[in-house]
C-alpha cells in the first residue's frame, strides 16, 4: 500500500473523525486546526469518543493553521460548514495540488468547482462528498456518532476519472471506511439538505430539544421533503440516491415512526439538535440558498413553508 500525504482541511466534527479514519491507513495525515482548538490537538492529541461504540481514541496528529500555495498534497479533503466554504475557496483555488473533495452540506458546489478551476488551463479535479457521522466539539474532546464511519463521493454532475477515484480509494484503503461512489453529487447534495432543513425547523421551533417534537410535525417533515422532491425535479435535478423518493413515499410510515423514535431518544440530540444549535449560521446559509430555489422553480411547499416560517429561521442570517 502506498502511503499517501493527505490534508484535512477543517477541524470540526466531521474534520476529526476523518482525520482519525485516515491515519488508520498509516497515511501521513495533517488537520489545519485554528485558535485554542488547534493549540489543544498539538498539546493533547486529537481526542475523539466515539459514543455508539464506547471507546476513546487519541492520534497523534500534525497540524497546520494555514495553507499555502506551495504545500502540495496527494489529497486535500475539505471538511467546513457550508457558511464557512466561501472563505476558503480562494486558498484551495492557489494550491498546486490536484485533487481536492469537499465533504459536507453544500448548496452550490458548481459554484465552489468553479471557484477552485480558478484559470482555464487548471488541471485539478475537484469531488463532493459527505461522512454520515454527527456529534459535537468539547473543550478538549470531539464527540462522535456513527454505526459505522463512510462516505458517499462523486462528482458534481458525473463520474470521476478513474485516477481520481484510485486516489480517494487509496487514501481509505485498509482503514474499514466505507466509500459509496455516486454519479450525480450535486443532486444527491441537494436531496440530503432537503430532508435535513425542515427536521432543523423543527429543532429550531422546539429551542433544540427534539424530544418534544410533535407526531405532527414529524408528519411535516416528512410532507415537507416530498414537496422538495417535486421542486427539485422541476428545476431538473435529479433525485438522488436510489430509493429516496420512496423513503418519503412507499416506505412512509416505517420511517415516519423511526424518525419519531430518533428524535425521542439521545440520537436524536446527536445526529440532529446539537448540529442544528452549534450551526445555526451554516443552517441560514443554507435556508436562503434553498429559497433562491424555491423562487425560481415557483412551486407552492405549504408544508416547508409553515415549518420555516414557525422556526423564524430568518433570524439567524447573522450567525
Amino acid at each position: 500500500m502506498v502511503k499517501m500525504k493527505i490534508l484535512v482541511y477543517g477541524a470540526g466534527v466531521i474534520g476529526c473523525e476523518l482525520a482519525h479514519e485516515l491515519c488508520k491507513g498509516k497515511n501521513t495525515v495533517t488537520l489545519l486546526a485554528r485558535g485554542k482548538w488547534k493549540e489543544n490537538i498539538d498539546r493533547n492529541g486529537l481526542v475523539i469518543r466515539h459514543y455508539a461504540q464506547f471507546h476513546t481514541t487519541t492520534d497523534r496528529i500534525h497540524t497546520i493553521a494555514q495553507l499555502k500555495p506551495d504545500d502540495v498534497y496527494d489529497l486535500i479533503i475539505v471538511a467546513m460548514q457550508y457558511s464557512q466554504l466561501e472563505q476558503v475557496l480562494p486558498a484551495l483555488a492557489s494550491n498546486k495540488s490536484k485533487y481536492f473533495l469537499l465533504v459536507g452540506n453544500n448548496m452550490n458546489p458548481g459554484y465552489c468547482l468553479t471557484k477552485i478551476h480558478n484559470t482555464p488551463e487548471s488541471k485539478k479535479e475537484i469531488a463532493f462528498g459527505f461522512q454520515g457521522t454527527a456529534g459535537r466539539r468539547e473543550d478538549r474532546r470531539g464527540v462522535s456518532i456513527h454505526t459505522k464511519p463512510g462516505m458517499t463521493y462523486g462528482g458534481l454532475r458525473g463520474h470521476l476519472s478513474t485516477e481520481f477515484q484510485n486516489t480517494i480509494k487509496a487514501a481509505f484503503a485498509k482503514t474499514g471506511y466505507q466509500l459509496k461512489a455516486e454519479y450525480h453529487m450535486e443532486g444527491w447534495l441537494l436531496c440530503h439538505v432537503a430532508f435535513i432543513l425542515p427536521i432543523c425547523y423543527v429543532c429550531y421551533i422546539q429551542d433544540g430539544n427534539l424530544k418534544r417534537a410533535t407526531k405532527k410535525q414529524i408528519e411535516q417533515i416528512m410532507d415537507a421533503a416530498v414537496e422538495a422532491h417535486t421542486m427539485l425535479k422541476k428545476l431538473g435535478y435529479p433525485i438522488r440516491p436510489d430509493g429516496e423518493e420512496e423513503y418519503f413515499t412507499k416506505d412512509r410510515k416505517k420511517n415516519e415512526r423511526m424518525l419519531y423514535l430518533m428524535a425521542k431518544t439521545p440520537l436524536g440530540r446527536l445526529a440532529a439538535s446539537d448540529h442544528a444549535m452549534h450551526a445555526k449560521g451554516e443552517m441560514a446559509a443554507m435556508d436562503q440558498a434553498f429559497e433562491l430555489l424555491r423562487t425560481r422553480a415557483d412551486e407552492p411547499m405549504k408544508a416547508w413553508e409553515n415549518l420555516r416560517m414557525l422556526s423564524r429561521i430568518e433570524n439567524f442570517k447573522s450567525l
